[in-house]
C-alpha cells in the first residue's frame, strides 16, 4: 500500500538543498499587520471600507498578481507593452506579497524544487507535514539555498528593469501614498480596510489556496516522477482568480487560461481576454495553441457515476 503523504516526509536533517530559516523581520510584519486588522478592523466596520478592501482586493490580486506578474511577467502568457507590463507590476506588488522580481525569482526556484523527485524536495517546497507546516514556512521562514541549483534564473527584461528594482526597494513602503488617498477620500476606516485588513487577509488567504490547491482536488493531468503536481481546487476558483485550477496550470504552465472550459470558471482568464479586446495584450498563450509540458500524462476521466469529471481535460474545447 503507497503510504500517506505525512509518513513520505523526507528527512529534514539533509539540507544538501539548503534550509528554511525563521524570519525575525517576516514575523514582525505578520503580526503588526494583524493586529492592526483586527483591532481597527472590529473600531471602523463601515460597509464602504469593506466595499473599498473588496475593490482593492480584486484589483491588486487578480490584475496584478494573478495575470500581471504569475500568467504575464513569470510564465510570459501573453505579451503587452513596457508601459501595461509595469502598471500590473506596480499592481501587484501593491497586494503585499513581495516585489515582481522577488516573486519571479521564487516561483522558479519553488517550480525547480517542486519539480525534482518527491524525496529530493525540501519541505519548504512541499506540503507533506500539512496545512500549519506549509503556513508557516510560507509566513514565517526563508529559504537560505546551501549550493546553486538549475532554477531559470529571472529574465534580464524584468530583473534589470529599472521601475521593477524600484518597486522592489520600495516594497510595503508603496502603501504609504495609497493609505494617504485612502484618507484623503474615506477617513481612517478606509485606510484601515483599503490597507491594514486587505494585506493580513490576502497574505493568509494567498498561501491558503496554495497550500490547498496543491494537496485537495482533481488531478485530470500526472507529472511523473514530479513531488508536486497541483490539483484542480474548484471551490475556490472565484477568490483565487482561477488560480486553484492548479493542475491544469501544471500541465499548461504558459498558458494565459487555467480553467478549461465553462465548467472551470477563471476569473484572471477573464481579465486577459477583456486586455486582449483592449488591445492592451496580444499573443496570448492557452492550450488551444500551446503543447503541454513535457511528460504529462492524462488520466483517464472516472466512470459515469464516479464522481466529477475534469470537464477541461476529457472532451471539451480548450
Amino acid at each position: 500500500m503507497a503510504p500517506s503523504r505525512k509518513g513520505r516526509a523526507m528527512d529534514t536533517s539533509d539540507t544538501r538543498w539548503g534550509e528554511a530559516r525563521w524570519d525575525t523581520g517576516k514575523l514582525v510584519r505578520w503580526s503588526v499587520l494583524h493586529v492592526a486588522a483586527l483591532l481597527g478592523g472590529a473600531r471602523y466596520l463601515e460597509w464602504s471600507a469593506v466595499a473599498v478592501w473588496a475593490g482593492l482586493t480584486g484589483l491588486t490580486m487578480c490584475l496584478g498578481v494573478s495575470v500581471g506578474i504569475h500568467r504575464g511577467l513569470i510564465h510570459r502568457a501573453f505579451r503587452a507593452p513596457l508601459a501595461v507590463e509595469r502598471a500590473l507590476g506596480l499592481l501587484g506588488t501593491l497586494a503585499g506579497l513581495g516585489g515582481v522580481i522577488a516573486m519571479s525569482r521564487m516561483h522558479h526556484l519553488r517550480d525547480f524544487h517542486q519539480n525534482q523527485p518527491e524525496a529530493d524536495c525540501p519541505e519548504y517546497f512541499g506540503y507533506r507535514d500539512g496545512f500549519p507546516s506549509a503556513m508557516s514556512h510560507a509566513l514565517f521562514r526563508t529559504w537560505h539555498a546551501e549550493r546553486p541549483t538549475a532554477a531559470a534564473p529571472v529574465e534580464p527584461a524584468v530583473a534589470d528593469d529599472a521601475f521593477f528594482l524600484a518597486l522592489e526597494r520600495w516594497g510595503l513602503w508603496l502603501q504609504v501614498p495609497l493609505a494617504l488617498g485612502l484618507y484623503a477620500l474615506g477617513g481612517a476606516a478606509w485606510v484601515v480596510w483599503g490597507v491594514f485588513v486587505r494585506l493580513a487577509l490576502t497574505q493568509d488567504g494567498f498561501w491558503f489556496v496554495h497550500y490547498v490547491s496543491h494537496v485537495e482536488g482533481e488531478q485530470p493531468y500526472e507529472l511523473p516522477g514530479c513531488a508536486e503536481q497541483g490539483r484542480n481546487a474548484g471551490w475556490l476558483a472565484f477568490v483565487s482568480m482561477g488560480e486553484s485550477w492548479h493542475n491544469n496550470h501544471h500541465a499548461w504552465p504558459r498558458s494565459a487560461r487555467m480553467g478549461l472550459g465553462w465548467r472551470q470558471p477563471d476569473p484572471g482568464w477573464w481579465m486577459v481576454r477583456g486586455l486582449a479586446v483592449l488591445g492592451l495584450v496580444h499573443d496570448v498563450k492557452t492550450p488551444a495553441n500551446l503543447p503541454p509540458r513535457p511528460g504529462v500524462k492524462e488520466r483517464p476521466a472516472p466512470p459515469r457515476g464516479q464522481g466529477p469529471c475534469p470537464r477541461g481535460a476529457h472532451g471539451v474545447a480548450l
